[in-house]
């Protein structure tokens, strides 16, 4: 088995050319003026109905790769892996691989720039890899600004090699784990890779989420884990002490409020003595998602994906809580509502209440509504949890947050595992051919008509 969460390598650049002041399809490299590859591109236009019509646009090709005009310069642009088309071929062969060294291999071989990747086999193998196509990079340059695009020193032609990227196979503590977090933090141990080997300018995160700094303490903290408390840890909905929302509890519940009205202070109060759970019942998991939304709002240097704190001021973080409690107030003329009467799972007729919240490893993250109530739209999703017996044998559960018939609003299995996923549940996966059977709902060959 095998998963991918998203990396964010630093994998592109951006190079500001030189052009030939007598000659606008040449530009400066080295010593020399070099002749800018010109094509020009079809584009199928749709006019109305069938008619189409095909336009010509120029494109322009770089020793650094693309390159498109602006009025304010010409750039370059360069990613690691541009040109490469095999990563279908390196799927297939991930899907194929009976044993670790055949999946390894294809990872090795094949054109996936990114990805952190997590695999287990039924003899016991765990291992992570981050995987990146990192450019080796010359000192000497910020490779986060753009680049003088008029010198072989910037243009990298290599990459580090696949066996000197961050990884970890079998760590003596039992787990390897991410969620969209740093590498140097995949385990407890010294199996950990050390991030003062690596570069800056690899642009590898450093950052922790709140999903893997829960992950480390769970998982951590228990050295013999059943496949039930794997669930339950699967569910968990708990801020890390170490996070950035514990953060902004502490700093709200310990900054002077000497304009507080009764409003505030009960919010306060509320968040002071707040468990940090984002369970259904919590009114502290309703005021700090609330002003987390509004400090988004504002603008702050918060990834919506990953709660990470950025430098958000004291003064920024005091006005998103009092937006939050006026928001309550206004759609709910309270202060103390429960979670679950806010953030919903909404689909056709469904409406759920969900616990759960950003960046916890129940993740749900939701857009507000004109109600004042969130709608879940991103975090868990297809969930399915896998778990290998002494003897090789498999077992799977998994959920869907919706049902299988995605698209067809008529089907009965258009909302079907709603219930379910908002209870925390699973069901099994089937995979063998008796099991299927066993719960056919029905069967068809391609190219017969579907019976509806």
């Amino acid at each position: 088995g095998w998963a991918f969460t998203v990396n964010q390598p630093d994998l592109a650049d951006v190079y500001v050319l030189e052009i030939n002041p007598d000659n606008p399809y040449q530009y400066r490299f080295d010593d020399e003026w070099l002749d800018l590859e010109v094509r020009q591109a079809p584009i199928e236009v749709r006019l109305f109905g069938r008619l189409t019509w095909t336009v010509k646009e120029e494109t322009l090709w770089s020793l650094y790769g693309p390159v498109v005009r602006q009025d304010h310069g010409t750039y370059a642009l360069r990613y690691a892996g541009y040109g490469l088309v095999n990563i279908d071929e390196q799927l297939y062969r991930m899907n194929k691989a009976q044993d670790f060294k055949t999946w390894q291999q294809a990872m090795r071989e094949g054109g996936l720039p990114n990805f952190n990747v997590g695999y287990a086999d039924r003899e016991g193998k765990i291992y992570y890899l981050y995987n990146a196509m990192l450019p080796l990079r010359a000192d000497g340059y910020d490779w986060s600004l753009y680049l003088p695009g008029n010198t072989s020193r910037t243009l990298w032609t290599e990459r580090l090699p696949f066996e000197q990227l961050p990884q970890v196979f079998n760590p003596a503590s039992g787990f390897v784990q991410n969620a969209n977090s740093s590498p140097f933090e995949t385990t407890l141990g010294p199996e950990n890779p050390r991030g003062q080997d690596y570069a800056r300018n690899f642009g590898i995160e450093t950052r922790m989420t709140n999903r893997s700094l829960r992950l480390l303490e769970l998982f951590g903290g228990d050295e013999s884990i059943t496949f039930d408390e794997f669930v339950a840890y699967k569910y968990d909905w708990t801020y890390s002490e170490r996070s950035a929302v514990a953060r902004f509890t502490e700093i709200l519940t310990g900054t002077n409020w000497p304009e507080a009205d009764a409003d505030l202070r009960q919010s306060l109060e509320i968040l002071d003595s707040w468990d940090l759970q984002t369970d259904p019942q919590s009114r502290g998991a309703t005021l700090m998602v609330f002003t987390l939304h509004h400090l988004i709002e504002a603008g702050q240097s918060l990834k919506a994906s990953a709660l990470v704190e950025t430098g958000v001021q004291v003064p920024a973080l005091k006005e998103a809580f009092q937006q939050a409690v006026a928001t309550l107030k206004e759609y709910f003329g309270r202060v103390d509502v429960p979670w679950e009467q806010v953030n919903r799972l909404q689909r056709g007729e469904v409406d759920l209440g969900l616990g759960g919240g950003p960046d916890v490893l129940h993740a749900i993250y939701g857009s507000l509504q004109e109600d004042g109530r969130f709608k879940a739209y991103t975090g868990d999703s297809y969930v399915q949890l896998t778990a290998w017996d002494a003897s090789g044998g498999v077992r799977a559960v998994s959920i869907h947050q919706y049902g299988s018939a995605t698209l067809d609003e008529g089907s009965e299995h258009y909302a079907d595992q709603s219930v379910l996923f908002a209870q925390r549940q699973l069901k099994p996966a089937w995979f063998d051919e008796a099991e299927i059977r066993a719960h056919l709902e029905r069967e068809y060959r391609p190219g017969e008509e579907i019976a509806r």
